[in-house]
């Protein structure tokens, strides 16, 4: 019996997904719960299950296409179940095309032969111009030499430089071939371009220069955005643009913190990562600051109930944020169980949506990269975020005397639409109070 495999709708936002890449190819066996392909959210790289069992008699859906949700994108089936009638409407819905013929361009028409270059008008070694017309091409950069005169004797008037202004804006040229084309004195309006779409590249410039050897130019290195990489382009952006960033930074001494987690480590009853005592800390002050736990709406301001911590997570080819649920309610045994099992299914791509939305606030943790210090762009939806840095050994003054201890910086993004600084400011302190005298935390 065939049936059909969709592009899943994994939450309640979601309306279309990138397919990322295919587990299974065509005539190979699929078992119910088997990894059948990745695709890409707005969010994250997912693995998805087939939910039936069978032979994969047709994928539909190429790698990199981006679709609806519920568009069919692979038919499984017994081997000799027949394929769909309706099977080409399928297969252009799965490409992102409309099923019905869409008809071709007109083709363009053939170029007509480049007339010749212009001989200019000389006249004792001199090209022969009027004084407004050498004004506008010495201003606009257009070398006599290449202009035909219209003037008493083949004299270049100013309405010819114009009419080679007028002729230039209708080409397409690099800069590169425009600062070339200046360069050597030559015509672009009668140089016929190579690169894409009929482009005039440099190359063609130097081809058309007399006596003068197009020289290799460095090409640069163009990599193509991978889905992943194209999001945090778009909600960084988004939210860069759109939520206005102010900052407060403070430095924690991490000494008394340092010794908790080696002694919890060294004891083996848990595992227990900075970041760990980072979650439990802010979930702490975000209890007791619950104007930290708003988020934005457009036309209001809406207190939330959950205290969700999210963690950055670096990744290949950008970053995802999986998220702590209800992390004032976890111990720190249960935080560090939690923040495991995230990262582990960050990095091979088996978060679920429910696994990296709704997050309250984000920390990004860059320490481990001997980072002193960064201001981190805040995650859509949220109103803040944290950037932690390295700890080092420095001297601090304490009661008069100086001492060596385990510094930290803590930089807070905040959202001024939803926090003021006051409000900012007393939520961080509360957050290095706690790291500070963190006997609470075990």
């Amino acid at each position: 019996m065939i049936q059909f495999i969709r592009v899943p709708k994994l939450g309640q936002t979601m309306e279309e997904a990138t397919v990322e890449r295919w587990h299974k190819k065509e005539g190979d066996l699929v078992k119910k719960g088997e990894v059948i392909l990745e695709i890409t959210t707005d969010k994250a790289t997912l693995e998805v299950e087939s939910f039936v069992t069978g032979t994969v008699r047709k994928i539909l859906a190429p790698e990199g296409v981006v679709l609806p949700v519920n568009t069919v994108i692979a038919i499984v089936g017994e081997p000799d179940d027949p394929l769909p009638e309706d099977l080409p409407a399928l297969e252009a819905a799965a490409r992102g095309e409309a099923p019905a013929a869409v008809a071709a361009p007109e083709a363009e028409k053939t170029a007509e032969p480049e007339a010749a270059a212009p001989t200019p008008t000389i006249e004792g070694g001199r090209l022969r111009a009027s004084p407004r017309a050498r004004r506008l091409a010495e201003k606009e950069k257009v070398p006599l030499s290449i202009l035909r005169g219209t003037g008493p004797g083949g004299r270049i008037v100013e309405k010819d430089v114009l009419a080679y202004l007028e002729a230039r804006k209708a080409v397409r040229i690099t800069p590169a071939a425009k600062v070339a084309a200046m360069e050597r004195g030559v015509d672009v309006t009668r140089i016929k371009g190579t690169g894409p779409g009929g482009r005039i590249t440099r190359e063609d410039v130097l081809a058309a220069a007399p006596g003068i050897a197009a020289a290799p130019a460095a090409v640069p290195q163009r990599v193509e955005l991978t889905a992943m990489r194209r999001i945090v382009a778009e909600r960084m952006s988004l939210s860069k643009r759109e939520a206005p960033h102010f900052y407060i930074m403070m430095e924690v001494d991490m000494t008394a913190a340092a010794t908790l987690r080696q002694r919890l480590n060294a004891e083996g009853k848990v595992r227990v990562a900075f970041h760990d005592l980072l979650i439990r800390a802010t979930a702490k002050a975000m209890s007791e600051h619950p104007a930290m736990n708003v988020r934005w709406t457009g036309d209001a301001i809406e207190r939330r109930s959950e205290i969700n911590i999210g963690l950055a997570v670096a990744l290949d080819d950008g970053l995802i944020v999986p998220v702590v649920r209800n992390a004032d309610r976890l111990t720190l045994a249960e935080t560090a169980g939690t923040t495991r099992t995230l990262i582990e299914k960050a990095r091979s791509k088996r978060l679920t949506p429910d696994e990296y939305e709704g997050g309250c606030i984000t920390i990004s943790n860059l320490g481990m990269y001997d980072v002193e210090s960064f201001l981190a762009i805040i995650n859509p939806g949220e109103p803040a975020i944290m950037g932690v840095g390295r700890i080092a050994e420095k001297p601090v003054v304490i009661n008069g005397g100086i001492h060596v201890r385990s510094m930290m910086s803590l930089s807070l993004s905040a959202d001024h639409r939803v926090v003021d600084g006051a409000v900012a400011a007393a939520f961080l302190k509360r957050v290095k109070e706690l790291l500070e005298a963190p006997d609470w935390l075990a």
